[in-house]
């Protein structure tokens, strides 16, 4: 295994510390499902070289993107189903030859397609999120926006600040998704406060309330994830007390349903996400009638920040499937 510290390899009996540096591994064992040098890469990969917060949601993805890299897919697992049942054919079947071939590629061919289809769409984002709290314990993320960030003071820019100047105001479902646009300066760049479904940060949210009195035009537009919840958050924000003082100004940018058809390389995620594991495409009606969900950080930071700026002034969110082929470039896998 290698140290991300110092690059440093060492074998992982010869302890859980690196020799060189004295650094902490949280995964030396065989058994581990990833090495600390992997998930490192991914971590700065993914921050740009810590440039960009990022959510936990984003980060599992991450993760279980360069685990599907490492599978064989159906075409692969097809070639060695093919190479197995020749193998068989000619053990098994010596006396019939040609005959003993075709029953064996019958057999194992189809079963090895389907289990190899399968294992390329399947996001095991339960396993990636306790890898992630596992490594986290260890050596705090600092690039991880966990929605706590200004739970004891708020965003140091504010209403009284001449040279932030929001032209909106932006709704998000998540408080952790407040932190990643926040500390991502998305507030600063597309003239937006940024507050979250619960009213969180909250001196941020009654400082909108206030807003509002002076500047009744300013519209509030509302992002969320796409699952059967979230398509009625805008009305439930309608009809929530605290939020009466924007009833009437509410837009919603979506995800929208109507997005999700055009997306069939677009990840889906159980509700909780430590309750099992994800997949990607599908019939999306389908998807939705069985408690999935597809995150509003699907993707990485800088693509989620690009989207939402041309949201705001589009007034729609448009679904960008294509950026997840780009996903994971450049990552490096330790495999110890």
């Amino acid at each position: 295994m290698r140290c991300p510290e110092c690059n440093h390899n060492q074998k992982s009996r010869e302890g859980s510390r690196c020799q060189k540096c004295r650094y902490q591994f949280v995964f030396y064992s065989k058994s581990e499902p990833i090495r600390d040098f992997t998930l490192r890469q991914i971590i700065q990969r993914l921050s740009d070289n810590g440039e960009y917060a990022f959510t936990a949601t984003q980060l599992a993805l991450e993760i279980c993107r360069v685990w599907r890299k490492k599978t064989f897919g159906a075409i692969g697992c097809s070639v060695i189903a093919l190479i197995l049942s020749g193998i068989v054919g000619v053990i098994a079947f010596t006396q019939w030859g040609w005959i003993g071939l075709a029953l064996a590629l019958l057999t194992i061919q189809p079963l090895a397609f389907w289990l190899g289809r399968r294992g390329k769409s399947a996001l095991s984002v339960d396993k990636a999120c306790k890898v992630i709290k596992q490594y986290h314990q260890i050596h705090p993320i600092r690039e991880l926006a966990d929605g706590a960030a200004f739970r004891q003071s708020p965003p140091t820019t504010d209403f009284q600040d001449p040279h932030y100047a929001p032209e909106r105001i932006l709704v998000v479902e998540r408080d952790e998704l407040v932190d990643l646009l926040i500390r991502n300066r998305f507030h600063l760049t597309a003239k937006a406060v940024v507050v979250s479904r619960s009213g969180y940060p909250e001196r941020v949210f009654a400082a909108c309330q206030e807003f509002l009195r002076h500047h009744p035009t300013t519209p509030v537009m509302v992002v969320h994830d796409a699952s059967l919840m979230s398509f009625a958050l805008t009305a439930q924000l309608r009809a929530d007390p605290q939020w009466r003082f924007a009833s009437s100004r509410l837009f919603d940018l979506g995800i929208s349903r109507d997005a999700l058809n055009s997306g069939s390389s677009i990840p889906w995620l159980p509700v909780n996400a430590l309750r099992g594991a994800g997949i990607i495409g599908g019939h999306s009606e389908k998807r939705l009638r069985a408690g999935y969900r597809v995150p509003l950080d699907y993707v990485g930071p800088k693509s989620l920040i690009n989207l939402l700026s041309a949201a705001v002034v589009d007034g729609v969110l448009l679904l960008a499937p294509e950026i997840l082929n780009g996903s994971s470039v450049g990552v490096e896998v330790d495999y110890g």
